[in-house]
């Protein structure tokens, strides 16, 4: 598939079933291992992950082009449909959205909050017009911190998914939600919403009956990855 090919069929995800899962790998060698899984249509990135990969921590600590870099790298290896975590765009976010397209990949992240807290819905509806102007081919997951930065307004969370899918958002990612809110989240808000995988958060086949379109890790798996790595060698070490 050819790169307009894979972002035709990445948006068709968001919109018909099966919920759409999309493993997040941090490198090469982690993408190429879920992409081989059995049922794996897509994969993401993690910010968290791919910057932790590369010596530096989350929160546009990466420098911009680095991160671009290793996302498509991870684009680059495998045959399924690779979308960006690209945190907020890095100072310019129709640049940093159109050198993503440019390196391989068929969809971004996209988040309202940078180092300074919240962006305002205005600034951020903006952004996102400017980035769907600026690459109209690319998926673009509009995600929505209120929940993270810690005022968890339900009301302000389906504002502002409702302003980013009208803005040209094709979908919402109402991260680190109340597993209780998911099921009214994806009532009220107009469009495709993506729920991250976490403790009380139901199976995908629940979370489709909710209503959710699609469901990432995040950083979890990495995490999970090194974890695992570390016991084993501290059984080893062990005196």
């Amino acid at each position: 598939m050819d790169q307009h090919t894979k972002a035709a069929a990445f948006r068709r995800m968001h919109l018909e079933p099966p919920i759409l899962l999309l493993p997040n790998a941090w490198d090469v060698t982690s993408a190429k291992a879920f992409a081989q899984l059995k049922g794996c249509r897509a994969l993401a990135t993690s910010s968290a992950a791919v910057a932790r990969s590369l010596g530096w921590e989350d929160g546009e600590q990466a420098p911009r082009d680095v991160m671009v870099e290793a996302a498509g790298k991870i684009a680059g290896a495998v045959d399924v449909p690779v979308t960006g975590d690209l945190e907020h765009g890095y100072g310019d976010p129709a640049s940093t959205a159109r050198a993503a397209w440019e390196a391989g990949l068929v969809g971004i992240n996209f988040e309202d909050s940078n180092a300074a807290g919240m962006v305002s819905l205005d600034e951020q509806v903006a952004a996102i017009r400017a980035i769907r102007a600026a690459v109209p081919e690319l998926v673009l997951n509009a995600r929505v911190d209120v929940f993270l930065e810690g005022s968890g307004e339900l009301d302000e969370a389906v504002e502002r998914a409702n302003a980013y899918l009208a803005a040209g958002a094709d979908c919402t990612y109402p991260v680190l939600c109340r597993p209780a809110t998911i099921a009214e989240l994806a009532r009220r808000i107009d469009g495709p919403i993506n729920v991250i995988a976490g403790p009380g958060v139901p199976e995908p086949v629940d979370l489709q009956a909710l209503g959710v379109a699609r469901m990432t890790w995040g950083g979890g798996l990495a995490a999970i990855a090194y974890d695992a790595a570390a016991k084993i060698a501290a059984a080893a070490l062990a005196p």
